[in-house]
């Protein structure tokens, strides 16, 4: 059994859990399942027809607002058109991410399904073995009951993941909107080369992004503009000072956003970092796995070791694989959040992160 290299590693897992693959046209690439959900998506419709509406009675307000040359009534404005931006914008990379996700988790299914048709080989040669020791007088019918039982658990389980895996194929297929599903492309994350982004930049970024920091300045200025008004007009002692409270509070708003915001995008940055870390953790495994495969594949054509040895060596060969996938769609997941909080729209660059 010829034992394929880490640039080949993924085309591997491929050949295993893919009946018959070629790569064809026909394979549908994780960019290419991100367009059919946002095609297909109500909830994105209703969102974008929300966010016209928003922008309609912006402009409906603008000729008031001008009119009467007031501030107060801009910023309020401003504002919610702010927030209704916010708001698609959040559905829209929430889409994203969650259909990059399904994606992944898909293909990670069927590699999984791939190794537990192993695994049920596996414990349907030991069987075969204990019954004919046990014919043999070598082993005892309790032997015999254990691995039937080992045996079953494996179908069991065997069946169970196929089922779950038609049902995630079935769901993935109605959020595209498809009458069928193709087979999913998933060399597509083979030969990372992770992206180097400067903490102090993404930072910088962020933050100018962050539209939480955009309202609380919005609010701050209202609650000035209420207070110079209360100033200036007749205005109770205690409703004064109720007014300067709010000034106060909203200029700690800010500060409190900002550091909360500062906190989050810090520890978002430490989750890529650790996502780069077990990136490399998982390429050293596999390659200590392919070596250790490699090792059993000679030892097995020279007689030194059983078919079931093999067996179990290409299962941990499939977990190693499956590892290593996994760290990888961790990574872009998470990159794709870093982009996102730095003011990204995830459907605009998810054809240059994937």
């Amino acid at each position: 059994m010829q034992i394929l290299g880490r640039s080949l590693i993924f085309l591997f897992c491929l050949l295993f859990i893919i009946p018959g693959f070629k790569a064809t046209a026909a394979e549908m690439e994780v960019t290419e399942a991100v367009g059919h959900s946002i095609d297909n998506s109500i909830e994105l419709s209703i969102a974008r027809i929300d966010l016209e509406n928003s922008r309609i009675n912006y402009r409906k307000n603008e000729a008031e607002i001008m009119r009467t040359g007031s501030r107060y009534a801009e910023l309020q404005n401003e504002l919610g058109l702010l927030q209704a931006e916010n708001s698609f914008s959040q559905t829209e990379n929430q889409l994203v991410r969650d259909t990059v996700r399904i994606f992944f988790q898909l293909i990670l299914s069927e590699m999984e399904l791939e190794r537990k048709e192993i695994i049920l080989e596996l414990e349907q040669r030991r069987l075969d073995e204990v019954e004919k020791q046990v014919a043999t007088g070598h082993r005892s019918q309790l032997d015999l009951i254990q691995q039937q039982g080992n045996y079953n658990s494996a179908a069991f389980d065997l069946e169970g993941s196929r089922q779950d895996l038609i049902q995630d194929q079935e769901e993935f297929k109605y959020r595209l909107g498809l009458e069928e599903l193709p087979p999913l492309r998933g060399d597509v994350l083979s030969g990372v080369e992770p992206v180097e982004i400067d903490l102090e930049e993404f930072l910088h970024q962020a933050l100018a992004a962050a539209t939480e920091l955009q309202v609380r300045e919005k609010q701050l200025e209202l609650a000035e503009i209420d207070l110079n008004r209360a100033r200036e007009a007749t205005t109770p002692a205690l409703d004064l000072q109720q007014k300067e409270n709010d000034l106060e509070i909203a200029r700690l708003n800010i500060e409190k956003s900002e550091n909360d915001a500062r906190h989050r995008f810090q520890q978002m940055y430490n989750g890529l970092t650790r996502a780069k870390n077990n990136l490399q953790l998982a390429e050293e495994s596999l390659e200590e796995a392919e070596k250790n495969h490699d090792i059993v594949v000679r030892q097995e054509e020279l007689g030194l070791r059983t078919t079931n040895d093999l067996l179990s060596s290409r299962i941990s060969l499939l977990g190693a694989q499956q590892s290593l996938y996994s760290a990888v769609n961790n990574y872009y997941l998470t990159l794709l959040e870093i982009y996102e909080a730095m003011g990204h729209s995830l459907k605009e660059v998810a054809d240059d992160i994937l």
